[in-house]
This record gives structure tokens, sequence and C-alpha cells, in this order.
């Protein structure tokens, strides 16, 4: 585009004007101002209210940070040597991608750059609790899982995905490049830490419960659902 002060043409200047103010103006422009990840959530497809609270309905799939900084690939999957802030596909395997999202390790979760999309975050303890609570203790995990066997293995048991989470089971890479229970079990982690890890919760193929756990090392790689700041 020419400097306006250099078009002698007021037939051209005008039609100059107007396509600076719609660069200007361009809701594509504004979104890359304000959001470095490239991307919106989408309230009306991406997400779900479940009580008083508004959850992502898929796994974390981003390679950047809310600031547009790339999040670490743990190439050679999570070991014990790596206690970078990375993701991994599951089995190295970018087929499961699609489907499961990313695993991110502890590291990542924990850091401050933020690894959710603006205006989301990563839930803590007392939010998984909450969910948890809300859904009925004893029965949340069937209202959390997507029904069926398309992703999950037999029996899925209790799932009805009542809740529209649609919990899916993205398994775990362990912190020796191990990876297990794919389509079996889902965890997903927490930004509160224990002393040593962070809180993990997950949902299992064979029973309807949303179950807490610390078994998991920082070092580890596990599944994300955002929650609504």
């Amino acid at each position: 585009m020419q400097p306006l002060s250099k078009i002698s043409n007021p037939l051209a200047m005008k039609n100059s004007a107007l396509v600076l103010l719609l660069y200007i103006f361009s809701p594509v422009h504004g979104i890359g101002q304000v959001m470095p990840q490239g991307f919106l959530v989408n309230p009306n497809t991406e997400t779900v209210t479940i009580g008083t609270q508004v959850w992502m309905k898929y796994n974390l799939d981003t390679d950047v940070y809310q600031d547009g900084t790339p999040i670490e690939r743990a190439n050679l999957a999570f070991t014990r040597s790596v206690v970078l802030p990375s993701w991994c596909y599951y089995n190295y395997d970018v087929t499961y991608n699609p489907i499961y999202g990313k695993l991110y390790n502890g590291y990542a979760v924990n850091d401050s750059r933020g690894i959710c999309p603006i205006g989301f975050r990563v839930p803590t303890r007392a939010d998984f609790t909450t969910l948890n609570t809300f859904l009925g203790a004893t029965t949340a995990g069937g209202k959390l899982k997507e029904a069926g066997t398309v992703h999950w293995i037999t029996p899925n048991t209790g799932a009805t995905n009542s809740s529209g989470f649609t919990g899916l089971p993205g398994g775990y890479m362990g912190d020796a490049g191990s990876s297990s229970y794919i389509e079996n079990w889902g965890y997903f982690w927490s930004s509160t830490s224990n002393g040593t890890t962070n809180y993990v919760r997950y949902l299992k193929y064979n029973d309807d419960n949303f179950t807490e756990t610390t078994e998991f090392g920082l070092k580890g790689g596990a599944s994300v659902r955002c929650i609504k700041q």
C-alpha cells in the first residue's frame, strides 16, 4: 500500500483509506494482537458448562504458551533426564494426536507462561473436587467419559457422558520413555502440588469413578483439560 501522502488520485486515496480502516478493525488482525497462541475458544462448540464451571470439551493440543513461545517437544519422549517443560505424542505417534491431544509433563503444566488458551487455565485440585462432587463422587467418572467404545475399550463402565465433558483415554508417557493405557485410562493434570509432584485425576475403562492420584512424577506425561478462569 502506498503512503496516503503520496497518492495524488482522489479515488485511489479514498480506496486506500478504506483498506487501511478495514485492516485496523479487521477481526483477524485483532485476534492476532490479542491471542498470541493464534486461536480463540468457541464457547458454543468447544466448551461445556458443568455446574458453575466451564470446561473445554477436548484434551489440550497446543505446542505454544499463551505468549506464543514454543513449548519444547520431547522428541525422545519423557525421560528421567528431561526437566524442561515439554510435550510428546503418545508413543511418539502423531496419529493419536487428532483425537487424544498431546501429553505434557508436569514442568509444562507448572510453567508460568501458561499452556492453556488465554482465558483458561490448568484446573486446580479444588476444581476437580468441585466437579467430582457436583456429578456425584461414586459415579462422576461415568458422567465424564465419552460413551461407547469408539475411543474407549470395552466395557467402558457406566459411561454416559451426561455432563458433556467427553472424557477421552489418552494414556500416559512414563519418565523412562514408556507409553501405556491409550484407550484404557485418561489422566488429567491439576496445577496443585503435593510437595513432590502434582495431583492427577483419572478416568478408567472398567469403573465409573473420577479418581485422584499422586503416583505421577513431574517428568512423566499426561493429558490436560483446561477450565475457564
